[in-house]
């Protein structure tokens, strides 16, 4: 796993294999948390045409919807905590 892009403090693109997840910052008053979304194959190829617009436009709505509670986080894949924090320091360090 690896990060390929970043909005800093507000979301990171991870590669997986062939899969794409975004991991979105929520935040509201004093607390914050982050929603991560699986991309599916429409929006890998949103992404793909519209570059970093697409995401922005992707995790504002994922923001949206979890600060409405109405957002469930999909499964993730085993390891996706440590992985994720892991791909996110090796970012950091480049």
């Amino acid at each position: 796993m690896k990060v390929v892009a970043e909005a800093p403090w507000s979301w990171f693109l991870f590669e997986d294999g062939a899969e794409r997840f975004l991991d979105v910052l929520i935040e509201h008053g004093a607390v914050s948390f982050s929603a991560t979304v699986r991309l599916n194959e429409d929006q890998v190829a949103a992404y793909a045409l519209e570059g970093e617009r697409f995401l922005n436009a992707l995790a504002s709505d994922v923001r949206n919807a979890a600060l409405m509670r109405q957002w469930k986080q999909a499964p993730l894949p085993s390891g996706w905590s440590e992985r994720s924090v892991d791909a996110v320091r090796e970012w950091k360090e480049r």
